[in-house]
């Protein structure tokens, strides 16, 4: 069937070695009801739906939802990427429209639901995560705390570490209070490295110090050496007392000067 393609909300999505030398498995896709259905379908559900969730226009996508309770909606791709409903919402602007949006359309849907994948292996929770939006964030992680371990980006990246690539502090300091000190399924030291090296080149040296309390063997990677000796500077111009106090003490002190050296 042909299909107009939707303008598609775009979200940098980075590149890296794969964690899957033999390759990841295949993403957990949402239902392919409506694409694969009557062309109806497309352009009277699909369609609006889309716009709705783009606009964050709940009463719009409540109506469409309602309308169609046989399809369940909620599980549908809407996109030819794989997108639901849900998908498109989180990669929409920050505001409280779209907190609301998702927090009545999580309401909706159970626990299995969020855990569904776009074509780029991607959940709704990544998406979010990438655009910083802690709200929507917390949101889904409070119905499914699986979502932590879910990688996207064709099964590379944690959410926790997209959100430490693009800077944001809240939401990185929030995931990892809930990722039990990256000891949860599918951290190992090169990705736990990684977002190291992310922390450090984002400033965020509180979770940084955390990581490598928690995680020594890692001071010893020389990518990590190399951003913190090009982030000593920020470190210690750090306007945050918490940060120079923690650094400050004892052996923790002396375990992060040294790694500068």
């Amino acid at each position: 069937m042909q299909m107009q393609q939707q303008p598609q909300h775009v979200i940098a999505i980075p590149v890296s070695q794969n964690a899957y030398p033999a390759g990841p498995p295949p993403p957990n896709l949402p239902r392919r009801d409506l694409l694969d259905g009557p062309v109806e379908y497309y352009y009277e559900i699909c369609v609006p739906l889309y716009e709705a969730a783009m606009k964050a226009d709940w009463k719009a996508a409540k109506a469409i939802i309602d309308s169609y309770p046989h399809l369940k909606l909620v599980r549908c791709s809407i996109t030819t990427n794989g997108e639901t409903t849900l998908h498109i919402a989180t990669s929409a602007n920050k505001n409280k429209k779209v907190e609301m949006f998702v927090e009545n359309l999580v309401g909706l849907m159970k626990k299995e639901d969020l855990a569904l994948q776009n074509e780029g292996y991607n959940t709704a929770l990544y998406l979010a995560a990438a655009v910083g939006n802690m709200k929507t964030v917390k949101i889904m992680l409070e119905k499914n705390r699986d979502l932590l371990t879910i990688r996207g980006t064709d099964g590379q990246f944690m959410p926790l570490y997209m959100a430490a690539l693009y800077g944001y502090h809240d939401v990185v300091k929030y995931l990892y209070n809930e990722s039990n000190d990256l000891n949860d399924a599918g951290w190992t030291p090169q990705n736990r490295g990684e977002l190291l090296e992310r922390c450090v080149e984002n400033n965020m040296f509180d979770v940084a110090l955390r990581i490598l309390v928690k995680h020594q063997g890692l001071a010893n990677n020389g990518s990590i050496l190399g951003a913190l000796a090009r982030k000593s500077d920020a470190f210690y111009e750090t306007k945050s007392n918490t940060i120079k106090r923690t650094f400050s003490s004892g052996k923790h002190h002396c375990f992060f000067i040294h790694s500068l050296k």
